[in-house]
């Protein structure tokens, strides 16, 4: 027994966009942008240091304190 022939593909639809979306008619310009002044100087706190990384054994409090028992 074969099976019955699958039936042709339906012609594609145009999709609905999502809500919200608007189709352009032509490429939107970007505008250029300029560096907002003061924008390397934003660490008011000086130079980063570095530290090292945490663990869980770092994290525990070895005197016990806030525990709940």
């Amino acid at each position: 027994m074969t099976p019955p022939p699958s039936p042709d593909p339906a012609p594609h639809a145009p999709r609905r966009r999502p809500y919200g979306i608007v189709r352009l008619s032509a490429p939107v310009a970007v505008a250029p942008t300029r560096p907002h002044p003061g924008a390397g100087t934003r660490r008011w706190y000086g130079p980063r240091v570095p530290l090292p990384p945490l663990s869980m054994g770092t994290l525990r409090r070895r005197d016990g304190a806030g525990r709940r028992d």
